[in-house]
């Protein structure tokens, strides 16, 4: 039996069908985790994302025009939740697990050199702690989960050009603070 088009189990789920809600949920969960976990920074509220994620769409799913394309539609309820989390957390960005932010490249060949590179990914990962919400969304979207400008633009709902002004103003954020002590030597 062919597998049944998100938009069709949508609407089944809309009109109480509890098991095509199952199967959008089972389909899309490691996806809306990933793009949480980009946008959150730490499991827990990823997991919680996520959960939240599920809990609206299931909420929302009556006002779901199934001619729509599915996929845009969920991940823009899972960067606005994760969005939210991200404001609400306490503990913004303390378990940011190393592939989330770009690896600063390890060329050692001595303790000196280890620990300078692990000191430049600190560096860099309280850079991206300071970006506003919004700038650290993009930002992440963009490095952690690889999308294209014009996916960006679709998930956060702003047009390409506000994604390519938030990227461009996080680079020079993250540039700006740690330029001083690169450039200074300060090591």
């Amino acid at each position: 039996m062919a597998k049944e088009k998100d938009e069709i189990l949508a609407a089944k789920a809309a009109g109480g069908d509890r098991r095509s809600f199952e199967d959008l949920v089972n389909r899309h969960r490691e996806s809306v985790y990933r793009l949480a976990r980009s946008i959150t920074g730490t499991h827990d509220d990823a997991d919680d994302a996520a959960q939240e994620t599920f809990i609206r769409l299931y909420r929302s799913l009556s006002s779901y025009d199934p001619k729509r394309p599915f996929v845009p539609w969920l991940r823009r309820v899972a960067y606005n939740t994760s969005l939210n989390v991200l404001r609400a957390s306490k503990r913004r960005w303390k378990e940011t697990s190393d592939e989330l932010l770009p690896t600063v490249a390890d060329t050692s060949h001595g303790p000196e050199d280890v620990l300078q590179t692990r000191e430049a990914g600190k560096l860099l990962q309280e850079a991206v702690e300071g970006l506003s919400s919004e700038l650290k969304a993009t930002f992440m979207l963009r490095a952690s989960e690889g999308m294209s400008y014009r996916d960006i633009a679709s998930v956060t709902g702003v047009r390409m050009g506000t994604v390519m002004s938030r990227l461009s103003r996080a680079r020079e954020k993250i540039l700006q603070s740690i330029e001083p002590i690169v450039m200074g030597g300060d090591w």
